[in-house]
């Protein structure tokens, strides 16, 4: 991994995922089919959703890959202040030259707190709109309710595990619970959108 170079690892990690995601969504192509959804009003939420996730996941693989994800021991806050000191210039270079050795990262303190900072603020909206397109999904009723608990069930326990890997100084078990889990509701989403876009026989 060109001495566990982040921009390698984070490349590394979202190839994984998106191979999983591809998989998941040909053994969906190639099962039988449910009726279609026949309310498509959730089609451009649910794609714009699946974006946000992966940009989030994305900035997740910056963190673990830039060893930040300790930069914050504290939840709500971070060092205990709400504005910690952070270097956003350094926090997200993506490429610094061959040759240097990245383990256990390079970065500054400040630096690492910027890019865990941000993964908590992506995992906020993240939370808010997949949160509310869940409940509006379920307040419409319909087909795609099961859907929409699966999403919903598998982001509460995400928002869970990310608290629980600051507040226990990410322990293994829980951060590879982390990843798992966001492997999950990657596939939960791909498969929300499935059923909204698939078109009828």
């Amino acid at each position: 991994t060109l001495l566990l170079k982040p921009i390698v690892v984070m490349g590394h990690l979202l190839g994984g995922f998106a191979t999983f995601g591809l998989l998941v969504l040909l053994a969906l192509r190639s099962a039988p089919r449910r009726p279609p959804a026949t309310d498509g009003r959730w089609r451009t939420a649910a794609a714009a959703g699946l974006l946000i996730l992966a940009l989030q996941i994305a900035l997740g693989g910056w963190t673990s890959s830039n060893y930040a994800a300790l930069a914050c021991l504290d939840f709500p806050t971070c060092q205990g202040s709400w504005a910690p000191d952070m270097d956003f210039d350094e926090a997200f270079v993506m490429w610094r030259g061959l040759g240097v050795n990245y383990e256990y990262g390079v970065l500054e303190h400040p630096a690492r707190t910027a890019i865990h900072v941000t993964h908590r603020i992506g995992a906020l909206i993240t939370f808010l709109f997949l949160g509310w397109l869940v409940i509006a999904i379920l307040r419409a009723g319909g087909p795609l309710v099961g859907a929409a608990l699966l999403v919903g069930g598998l982001l509460l326990l995400q928002v869970g595990l990310g608290i629980g890997n600051v507040l226990l100084h990410l322990p293994l078990t829980v951060a590879t619970a982390h990843n798992g889990v966001a492997a999950l509701l990657l596939v939960s989403l791909i498969y929300l959108n499935y059923r909204l876009w698939r078109q009828p026989y």
